[in-house]
C-alpha cells in the first residue's frame, strides 16, 4: 500500500505555458486505507472507516509519510528557522510507532501536545488546531491508527539548536501560546457554518499556513487567514477585506477549487495541490460547502479578522452535527468544472507600439496558452486578476516559472495538464522581469509595486535547484 506524501498548504497557481506544455496521461490511484489484513466485524469496518475519513480530513498523511516511504511510518522534513524537524512514526509499531501507547497518550499528543510519558511536541505537529477536535472525532481517529500496518521504521532525531532541541522549553511555549479546548458551536450561525468552522479551524487546520506567526513560531490569531510564506511558498490570504482575500469569490466557486484544484481565477499547486489530491478530494460535498460558507464569513477590517456580520444572511439547517465526522464513502461527490473566461486587459500586447522586455518575453514563453491574459477555459487559469498575479508576494509566481506546474490528478479527472520549467531557459533578470510585467499588466499592480528584485529570484532558483 501507498500513500503519497502531502503538505497541506492553500496555495494558487499561476500557470505560464509555452507550446510545449503537453497532457500527461496517468493512472489514478485512489489513496490507500492503509490499514493491516484482518479479520473484520461489519461494525469495526466502519468504524475505521470512519477514522480514516477524519484522517483525510486532517491531512494525516501529509506530515507523516514520505515520498518513498511506507504509510503513515514518519520522516517527512520540516525546516525551521530554528533547525529540521523530522515527523515520527505513527503506525501501530511497538518498536519505532505507538504501539504501546494508551488511547489517553494518543488523545492527549492530539489535543495538548503531549504524548507518551509527557513527551512535549513541537507546533509543528498542529495540536493547537486539534484540541478542538470532538470526543467522536478522536475516538475515530484511535480506531482508524490501531488498524494501519505496522512499519518497523525508526524515527529520525531532530536537527535543532539549543535550546529549541531542548523539548521542556514547550512547557512555557504553551502557555504563552496555546489555548487548550474542545470546538464550540456558535448558536447564531446555522449548522452548516458552524460545520465548515469546526473543520476549518479543527482537523482542517488550515490557519497553520494562512495566518502569520510571531518570532516564536506562533498564530497570529488576530490576523487569522491573511496569508504567511512558509519554505519559499505563499499560503495567500483567505479573509475578505479591501477587494482581497476570498472577499469575490461564489462558494460555488471555493468549493470547485477545493474539490478539483481550478477556478476560473486560480489552480492549485505546489502543496496545495498535494493537498486536495490526497485529503480535500475525498471530503465530501457538504463539508467542503461548509468550509466554503466559513471561509467566505471571514473578513479582516482595522487589522482584526473576524466573522461578517452578514455570515448568517443565507442559513442552512442541512449541515452535518460540527462534532460528528460525516462517514460519506471514500469517493465523495466532486462538483463539475465550470472555468469561467476572464475578461482580456484593456492593452494587448503590443498594441502601444514597440514591445517591452516584459511584453517579447511574454510572447516568447507564455502567450500561445495564456493568449491575452484570459488563458484558456478548462485548461490554463486566466492571469487576469489571477490571485498569484494579484497578490503581494510574488513568490508563487516566481515559483512556478522556475519550476513549472501540474493540475491536480483527481478522481474526477485522472489526466493533467503540465507547463514545462523555465529556470533552464530564462535567468534571473529574464524571470524578474517577465514577472513584473505579468504582475503589473495582468494582475493590476502598480508599477513599483509589481517590480521584483532578481536577487528574490536567485533565492528562489537556489530553492527550487539547490
Amino acid at each position: 500500500m501507498r500513500i503519497t506524501t502531502v503538505f497541506i498548504t492553500v496555495l494558487p497557481l499561476l500557470s505560464l505555458a509555452v507550446p510545449a506544455a503537453a497532457q500527461q496521461y496517468t493512472q489514478f490511484e485512489p489513496m490507500a486505507l492503509a490499514v493491516a489484513d484482518e479479520d473484520l466485524t461489519s461494525a469495526q469496518g466502519d468504524a475505521i472507516r470512519r477514522g480514516a475519513y477524519v484522517a483525510r480530513a486532517a491531512d494525516c498523511t501529509a506530515c507523516h509519510t514520505t515520498a518513498d516511504g511506507e504509510p503513515y511510518a514518519g520522516g517527512f522534513a520540516f525546516d525551521t528557522p530554528f533547525g529540521t524537524i523530522y515527523s515520527p512514526n505513527i503506525t501501530p509499531d511497538d518498536e519505532h510507532g505507538i504501539g504501546t501507547w494508551s488511547k489517553a497518550d494518543f488523545t492527549s499528543a492530539l489535543r495538548q501536545g503531549t504524548g507518551k510519558n509527557g513527551k512535549h511536541l513541537y507546533p509543528a505537529m498542529p495540536y493547537t488546531a486539534y484540541t478542538h477536535l470532538s470526543d467522536d472525532d478522536v475516538d475515530a481517529l484511535w480506531t482508524y491508527f490501531q488498524h494501519v500496518e505496522p512499519q518497523a521504521t525508526p524515527n529520525k532525531p531532530n536537527e535543532l539548536m539549543w535550546p529549541f532541541s531542548w523539548r521542556a522549553a514547550m512547557w512555557g511555549w504553551n502557555l504563552l501560546f496555546f489555548d487548550d479546548g474542545r470546538f464550540e458551536p456558535d448558536p447564531e450561525q446555522s449548522d452548516l457554518w458552524n460545520r465548515g468552522a469546526y473543520l476549518v479551524t479543527g482537523p482542517g487546520h488550515c490557519g497553520s499556513c494562512h495566518t502569520p506567526r510571531n518570532i516564536a513560531m506562533a498564530i497570529q490569531s488576530d490576523n487569522a487567514f491573511m496569508g504567511n510564506t512558509i519554505q519559499g511558498w505563499h499560503a495567500p490570504r483567505l479573509a475578505s477585506g479591501d477587494g482581497m482575500g476570498l472577499e469575490d469569490w461564489p462558494v460555488d466557486e471555493v468549493v470547485q477549487f477545493l474539490t478539483t484544484g481550478a477556478a476560473s481565477r486560480s489552480a492549485a499547486t505546489g502543496t496545495m495541490k498535494e493537498a486536495i489530491h490526497d485529503s480535500l478530494q475525498y471530503l465530501d460535498d457538504a463539508d467542503l460547502r461548509a468550509m466554503a460558507v466559513y471561509l467566505k464569513s471571514l473578513e479582516n477590517r482595522d487589522g482584526e479578522t473576524s466573522v461578517a456580520k452578514t455570515a448568517t444572511a443565507t442559513p442552512d439547517k442541512r449541515g452535518t452535527s460540527p462534532s460528528v465526522p460525516s462517514p460519506a464513502s471514500a469517493a465523495g461527490t466532486p462538483q463539475a468544472v465550470r472555468v469561467g473566461r476572464m475578461p482580456p486587459p484593456a492593452m494587448s500586447i503590443g498594441e502601444h507600439g514597440q514591445l517591452t522586455k516584459g511584453e517579447r518575453l511574454f510572447m516568447d514563453n507564455c502567450q500561445a496558452c495564456h493568449l491575452q491574459g484570459q488563458g484558456m477555459p478548462g485548461a490554463f487559469p486566466a492571469l487576469v486578476n489571477n490571485s498569484a498575479t494579484a497578490q503581494k508576494d510574488p513568490s508563487n509566481l516566481i515559483r512556478v516559472i522556475l519550476q513549472g506546474a501540474q493540475g491536480v490528478q483527481t478522481q474526477q479527472d485522472p489526466t493533467v495538464l503540465t507547463m514545462p520549467d523555465f529556470a533552464w531557459r530564462l535567468d534571473d533578470e529574464q524571470i524578474a522581469t517577465l514577472a513584473g510585467f505579468v504582475r503589473e499588466r495582468f494582475g493590476g499592480q502598480p508599477a513599483e509595486q509589481a517590480r521584483i528584485d532578481p536577487d528574490q529570484v536567485a533565492e528562489l532558483r537556489e530553492q527550487v535547484h539547490p
